[in-house]
């Protein structure tokens, strides 16, 4: 779909408004805030997909009392024109095709191929807000995301979806307690076990209890010998594990024997040694560098005095300088003016051209608009618009009332042919008032019950007309009701039909019961003719059919009196509207004389050509203050280019040829430069003296050090450094060995008694002998535990035997409740099958639709984001478990989302949704909007997603709205046309 044309006849802020999208190009829609972009963008959305009433609610038009519009687009290459009015047609949309035929909203529906609103949104449309979320999006928010947004529908999936979890949740949890399926098996296995238990129980009461106080006995017995057993076996477990500490002691003791008992050494020699020594080499290397950095300073310092200025001519260009920026300023600012009184000629030539009037800038400036001829020129078009639907409405109701009157003239004729001749009539009626006379079988007894029930049939057919007549006005005032309070505005009309109707039935009716009433009172004064049976029913039928049909004319006669009258109405509202246009003629000739080019225009026209010559006096005055600005700034910048011609000619006249600008540049970089020679030497001269007072601190650092490492040699008594680390070796394994066999004192002596672990040194068993004996200790344990688990079996046996007998609980009672228990199980499991399968194919079909789409999304993602990014960036992986969204640049290096800027993270999600948006045009192929979308960008990568804009727009429209003015930059080459207080560029 390519939308062509946007008209609204009213819409928020629009009214009367037209914009074009024709061009193939992107269109980029400027303005400032408040100036009706998110509005155009609503619009465009109510034409395709409408909008709930409460929404509409906020753009109805203070203006105008219409609220709508229409769409010109391009489907599959035909034209069409969607048009869709709020509360016209219940706002239900109307496309009128190429071929002239008119269709409704299914048709569209069916063009759009389903596409609802929020689809449409999620796919062709984003804005800044959206900008977020990327660097926490995980493998399954992408999968999502692509769900989301290929999937109608998607909100009810996600439902489904988390009341099957809660359903499943709710029946069954392998962990769990609370789960129905849980609590029917933990109620089945209790069941169980009472049954069993029962079915065991075979020995007698008093048994049981013999059999338990024996049992207790023998269990108390065997527990005293195993907790005896049990001690012989930790000591055996105490000699064992202090088995290699004794050994351990015993190496220890034979080596300290073979040492001498004293050792004279400084105390933490070893240490004491290692600091002096490296605080001492750090400070003969500083020594060094010191002494080499003294030399290099003079030599600096030297070469420096050479190349320095004069202080005077410095002092000169100082001030010079302090001009530059006064320059450049009016530089700048001329530079501004003559764009803007550039841009704002075009604007004037832009509006003239689109007026299509002959007229410059002092004519502009010598029209008078006041806000009445705004006034008068919009009271023009609106009247102008009123007499015009009055019109309409007129020729239509004529047009109804045409109809009508013909409907009434056929029905009358048909009645017409089907009625007898008068005569007939009065011929009938005379042979059954003869009949009735004359027939001698019917005594004046059975007349008189003739009479008597046609009095009864007579009240029950008045009671049965004026229940129907009632129940007419009751129905009429229900439409009514109905009509008034809803959209259905056609039951206002129907209303008075049903009534009318109800009316005339009553009527007939009546006049029906009152010519039988006559008959009957006939019937009883004449009796000198006879008839049939037969044939005086068929009298009878006859006569009642002839007054029905000339009721029903007296009727239409009555419905044609007040068409005639209507008709006549009609004419007078026709001459009255008549004499209103000619008013209104008056009135258009009369501001035609006072404006002449009027005359080329239509008056529905004038309050846009009045806004546009409003506009163009606006920019005339403009101008005419921004020339006379632009003259005095550039006498400023030639009074500045003389005094600086001076100064060159005294420092370098071979600059005087050269631009302004490069003189400025020379004489700010020969400044530049002696400041910093003057820095330089000033900083080397710092950098001497604090050469010499660290080079004076090294000296009275190291002579401490030197001090006391000599004392550390006469403490040792030895000379040279080597002798000094061997004898300091030495000493330390004198103290490690008696710090080893003081802690194996002290494990010993937590372990064992004194007297134990010496006599253990004496005699030390081996740790074979150690090991068998723990073998008979351990499996005499063994023996004893396995008669305690086999004694307590037997007694918790008897025990719960014995608590059975006690309770008396009913064995038949347990099974009947299993049965019923294990029906309910097998209904809630067959039940919570049914949900997880259900589940398992809608997991399945998410599944299978992701990864159908993330391949080719993530495709294009990478070729998008290398182009917005300058080929920076060549590869974008999707997120994984565990991993977020990872890019990959030109040198191989890979990088998280989380470790990119924010600008590359706002160019990665657009080249995301560039991309999601192409890979979904292949199937719907729907203009793609963006609102403020590069609010965040720079205008680098403004002009490089302006680029890819482009390329997208030549297969799938673009359209932007923006207040960014780096976007009219990037376009600026392109036409625009200004529509007050925004810009449109296509």
């Amino acid at each position: 779909m390519i939308i062509q044309r946007a008209t609204i006849f009213g819409f928020g802020k629009w009214v009367n408004e037209t914009f074009d999208f024709s061009s193939r190009a992107v269109h980029y829609i400027y303005g400032e805030n408040e100036s009706g972009k998110s509005t155009l963008h609503t619009f465009i959305l109510f034409m395709l997909f409408g909008l709930p009433p409460k929404q509409c609610e906020l753009y109805r038009p203070k203006t105008s009392g219409q609220f709508g519009g229409r769409l010109h687009v391009s489907l599959h290459g035909d034209m069409c024109m969607i048009e869709r009015l709020y509360k016209g047609r219940h706002s239900e949309a109307v496309i009128y095709t190429s071929d002239g035929d008119e269709k409704g909203e299914v048709w569209l529906q069916d063009k759009l191929k389903g596409m609802t609103l929020a689809t449409y949104q999620s796919i062709y449309s984003f804005s800044a807000k959206d900008l977020m979320g990327i660097s926490d999006m995980q493998a399954d928010d992408l999968g999502e995301i692509i769900l989301g947004i290929g999937l109608t529908g998607v909100k009810n999936l996600y439902t489904v979806e988390k009341r099957l979890d809660q359903q499943l949740g709710s029946l069954f949890k392998p962990s769990g307690k609370n789960p129905l399926i849980n609590q029917q098996l933990t109620k089945l296995q209790e069941i169980q076990t009472k049954a069993n238990d029962w079915k065991r129980i075979e020995l007698t009461y008093q048994e049981k209890q013999k059999h338990i106080k024996e049992l207790e006995q023998s269990l108390r017995d065997i527990k005293h010998s195993i907790s005896d057993q049990y001690e012989e076996r930790f000591s055996i477990e105490k000699q064992r594990h202090a088995l290699p500490t004794i050994q351990a002691f015993q190496s220890i003791h034979k080596q300290l024997k073979q040492m001498p008992e004293r050792i004279c050494f400084p105390e933490a020699g070893i240490e004491r040694w290692e600091q002096l020594k490296e605080k001492l080499l750090p400070l003969k290397s500083k020594q060094a560098v010191l002494e080499a950095n003294q030399s290099r300073y003079h030599n600096k310092i030297k070469l420096l005095d050479e190349t320095l200025l004069p202080v005077d001519l410095n002092d000169d260009g100082k001030k010079m300088m302090e001009e530059m920026g006064r320059y450049e300023q009016f530089q700048d600012q001329i530079d501004n003016l003559s764009q803007s009184l550039q841009k704002q000629q075009q604007q004037f030539n832009t509006i003239c051209n689109d007026l299509q009037l002959p007229i410059n800038r002092e004519e502009v400036s010598k029209l008078e608009l006041s806000i009445f001829t705004e006034k008068n020129w919009k009271k023009i078009k609106e009247d102008l618009d009123q007499l015009d639907a009055k019109q309409l409405q007129l020729q239509l109701e004529k047009q109804q009332l045409a109809k009508h009157r013909q409907k009434l003239m056929e029905e009358k004729q048909a009645i017409q042919e089907r009625m007898a001749k008068e005569h007939q009539l009065k011929q009938w009626k005379a042979q059954l008032q003869q009949a009735q006379t004359s027939d001698s079988s019917l005594s004046m007894d059975q007349q008189k019950r003739n009479a008597a029930n046609w009095q009864q049939e007579k009240q029950r057919k008045q009671k049965q007309t004026r229940s129907f007549f009632l129940s007419g006005i009751i129905v009429a005032f229900v439409l009514a009701f109905v009509g008034s309070v809803t959209d259905y505005n056609k039951l206002l009309f129907v209303a008075p039909f049903v009534v009318v109707l109800a009316f005339f039935q009553w009527k007939m009716r009546a006049q029906s019961i009152k010519e039988m009433d006559r008959w009957f009172t006939a019937s009883t004064s004449e009796l000198d003719y006879s008839i049939t049976d037969d044939e005086r029913v068929r009298l009878e039928q006859s006569v009642a059919q002839e007054l029905q049909f000339r009721t029903k004319l007296d009727a239409m006669e009555e419905q044609l009196k007040s068409v005639d009258v209507k008709a006549l109405q009609q004419e007078e509202q026709q001459l009255q509207l008549s004499e209103q246009m000619r008013r209104m003629d008056e009135c258009i000739l009369a501001e035609q004389r006072i404006y002449p080019f009027l005359a080329q225009l239509a008056p529905q026209y004038w309050i846009d050509v009045f806004h546009s010559l409003k506009q163009l006096q606006f920019i005339h005055k403009r101008m005419e203050e921004d020339e006379t600005i632009y003259n005095k700034q550039a006498q400023h910048m030639q009074t500045i280019h003389t005094k600086l011609s001076a100064f060159i000619e005294r420092i370098n006249g071979e600059w005087l040829e050269q631009t302004v600008q490069t003189q400025f540049q020379y004489v700010e970089d020969s400044l530049t430069k002696n400041e910093a020679h003057l820095n330089q030497r000033s900083y080397y001269e710092n950098q001497l003296a604090e050469n010499e007072w660290a080079l004076q601190q090294i000296y009275e650092q190291m002579k401490p050090l030197e001090l006391e490492m000599n004392h550390l040699l006469k403490a040792a008594l030895v000379e040279s450094e080597e002798v000094y680390y061997e004898k300091g070796k030495q000493k330390q394994r004198l103290q490690s060995l008696k710090k080893q066999e003081e802690e194996l004192v002290a494990q010993l002596d937590f372990l064992f008694p004194k007297e134990k672990w010496q006599a253990l040194l004496h005699k030390t068993p081996s740790v074979f002998e150690l090991e068998q004996e723990e073998k008979k200790v351990h499996q005499i344990i063994t023996e004893l535990e396995a008669h305690v688990d086999e004694q307590q079996q037997k007694l918790a046996k008897f025990h719960t035997e014995v608590d059975i007998l006690e309770k008396k609980e009913d064995y038949s009672t347990l099974i009947h409740q299993k049965e019923m228990e294990q029906e309910a199980l097998h209904q809630q499991a067959r039940h919570w099958a049914t949900l997880k399968a259900a589940k398992e194919m809608l997991l399945q079909a998410k599944r299978s639709y992701q990864s159908k789409y993330i391949s080719k999304v993530m495709e294009k993602t990478s070729l998008y984001f290398r182009e917005l990014t300058a080929e920076n960036y060549r590869c974008v992986y999707p997120p994984t478990v565990g991993r977020l969204f990872t890019v990959e640049k030109e040198d191989g290096t890979r990088l998280n989302v989380k470790e990119l800027s924010q600008g590359t993270m706002d160019q990665l999600y657009i080249a995301l949704r560039f991309a999601v948006s192409v890979s979904m045009s292949e199937e719907h192929a729907l203009p793609f909007i963006l609102d403020d979308a590069f609010v965040h960008f720079d205008s680098v990568r403004t002009k490089r997603v302006a680029m890819l804009l482009e390329r997208i727009a030549q297969e799938q429209q673009v359209i932007v709205f923006t207040c960014k003015q780096d976007l009219i930059e990037v376009a600026k080459k392109r036409s625009f046309v200004q529509m007050l207080n925004s810009i449109r560029i296509h």
